[in-house]
């Protein structure tokens, strides 16, 4: 009888023990990819190459999964904390950046057929590599100059473009002006550019206004969207008296060769 009871028991703990690992693929590229690791169990990473360098891991532990061998292709993951989020960036050995954002959740119930995840990293070129067909069956990512300027004001990341953080000094050819432009950060992309400007006046006494109806880049003009976050540069304060000029354009429009009008209000001395 005792024996009896106990066997249903002992089945079910071995067919637990049996459960396939649950492994899901992820394609990495320029985006960031969000991940779930339960509390209280491993969760495993699999890359195609050593990781070199691993940062912002406060709120995980992160470890080879043999510890006997130490193989940094295969890598551990145990969240330290419940219903903590961290992004966590993996440099592999040949440079490829993969950015993360980890998500610890509770312990969940083990699902029949299911058990510690696995993540499987595969590099986008990989993917279309393996699947020759698989480039004829995507459709073409259409980014509109709507798409990139929301990128631009909230400096997210978008598939696509090459994104270049610069500070180069541009000159807009005005002498009384005491505004200085600087370029921050270039949006380079198939069909669309963008260009993100710090507009600066160096004038305490005098305010300047942007003119942005009346801003163009290049002759024929190649902007078609403008945008700043503070019209009206003025005052004892520098940080009134600065401001970001977002500029999506067409293809082919240099970055210096903005023509951005002002008007400069002058305080008369009585």
């Amino acid at each position: 009888m005792i024996l009896y009871l106990l066997f249903p028991v002992i089945v079910g703990l071995a067919a637990a023990m049996c459960l396939p690992a649950h492994a899901r693929d992820v394609i990495y590229g320029k985006s960031k990819e969000t991940l779930q690791v339960n509390f209280g169990s491993e969760t495993l990473f699999r890359f195609p190459l050593e990781v070199k360098t691993i940062t912002e891991a406060a709120y995980f532990e992160i470890k080879p999964a043999n510890n006997e061998e130490p193989d940094f292709s295969v890598l551990s993951v145990k969240p330290r904390m419940q219903e903590k989020t961290g992004d966590v960036t993996f440099v592999l050995a040949d440079g490829s950046v993969i950015r993360t954002q980890l998500i610890s959740t509770a312990q969940r119930t083990v699902k029949a057929g299911k058990k510690d995840s696995i993540y499987d990293f595969k590099p986008q070129d990989e993917l279309l590599s393996s699947n020759p067909n698989l480039s004829d069956k995507r459709e073409p990512l259409v980014v509109t100059e709507l798409d990139l300027m929301r990128v631009m004001l909230s400096g997210e990341m978008l598939s696509g473009f090459e994104i270049q953080n610069l500070d180069f000094k541009v000159d807009l050819a005005v002498s009384e002006s005491p505004l200085s432009v600087k370029l921050v950060r270039r949006y380079v992309g198939s069909a669309v550019n963008g260009f993100i400007y710090e507009l600066r006046n160096e004038s305490k006494e005098n305010p300047v206004t942007i003119q942005l109806e009346k801003l163009s880049i290049g002759q024929p003009n190649l902007a078609l969207l403008a945008q700043v976050d503070r019209s009206v540069l003025a005052g004892p304060n520098a940080l009134d008296r600065q401001t970001l000029l977002r500029i999506v354009t067409k293809p082919g429009a240099s970055s210096r060769k903005i023509v951005l009008p002002t008007a400069l209000s002058r305080e008369e001395k009585l």
